[in-house]
């Protein structure tokens, strides 16, 4: 039923801009200019996308997580997040407090060695989220999704760098991430049933349907854990009392 919406938006999404072509006389004599590469996908335009196709009750953003502690990780683009109060972002200052956070999000340029090592790292930083914290309630442990426009190396190759990566750097498994979808091209989904396993999946023209299925298994979950604002307040005041 809704297989054509996704298969008509991943073509808009996976479709590379035709780049500028080169001024004349950069190239060879009597060649044309060379195109320059096509502009990556923006965060704005993903986060379009994933507002549209996530539950109501959920909103996607570029703000920042931060838990009991104060940790916040670095270069997470976009978070999935519950929206307690529609003040939010300017109450907490552009930050979301990690009981409401639901999922991490990450954009990646084209898929290859290279950009695959750094947005793994990037996952592993936004993972560490409430692992530090004093609290004795159960520990939040929230979903990270990877997204890629292209893959330089095949799935079967990214599924085999992605092992020797987390275990040649001994990473925990709990900090593995969890979906990586590559627009028209396939998926790497993390098996939780196993520690250490992935299945790599060419989808082609139905990643992006199979994406929005798996992500909203992942966000149709209850949180177990309220807000506490009490943790939020940093400051040590006396007031009188009477």
């Amino acid at each position: 039923m809704f297989s054509k919406y996704f298969e008509d938006l991943e073509k808009r999404l996976a479709k590379k801009p035709a780049g500028k072509k080169a001024p004349a006389g950069k190239g060879k004599p009597g060649k044309p200019g060379k195109h320059e590469p096509a502009k990556p996908l923006s965060p704005a335009e993903i986060i379009q996308v994933i507002s549209g196709i996530i539950p109501s009750h959920l909103k996607a953003s570029a703000l920042r997580i931060i838990d009991q502690s104060g940790y916040s990780p670095e270069n997470v683009d976009f978070i999935i997040f519950r929206e307690l109060y529609r003040d939010i972002e300017s109450l907490m200052g552009g930050y979301v407090p990690s009981e409401l956070v639901y999922a991490s999000c990450f954009i990646s340029p084209s898929l290859n060695h290279d950009s695959l090592k750094t947005v793994l790292g990037r996952v592993i930083q936004a993972k560490k989220v409430d692992r530090y914290t004093e609290s004795d309630a159960e520990k939040n442990i929230i979903p990270s999704f990877i997204i890629a426009r292209g893959a330089e190396i095949s799935l079967p190759d990214a599924k085999r760098a992605i092992l020797d990566y987390y275990m040649s750097h001994s990473i925990d498994y709990s900090f593995e991430f969890d979906i990586l979808v590559v627009l028209g091209a396939g998926m790497v989904i993390k098996d939780w049933r196993e520690k250490r396993n992935f299945i790599a999946l060419e989808t082609g023209r139905d990643t992006l349907m199979w994406f929005f299925i798996l992500v909203n298994e992942y966000l149709d979950v209850e949180k177990g854990r309220d807000l506490d604002l009490r943790a939020y307040v940093k400051r040590t005041e006396k007031y009188n009392e009477y």
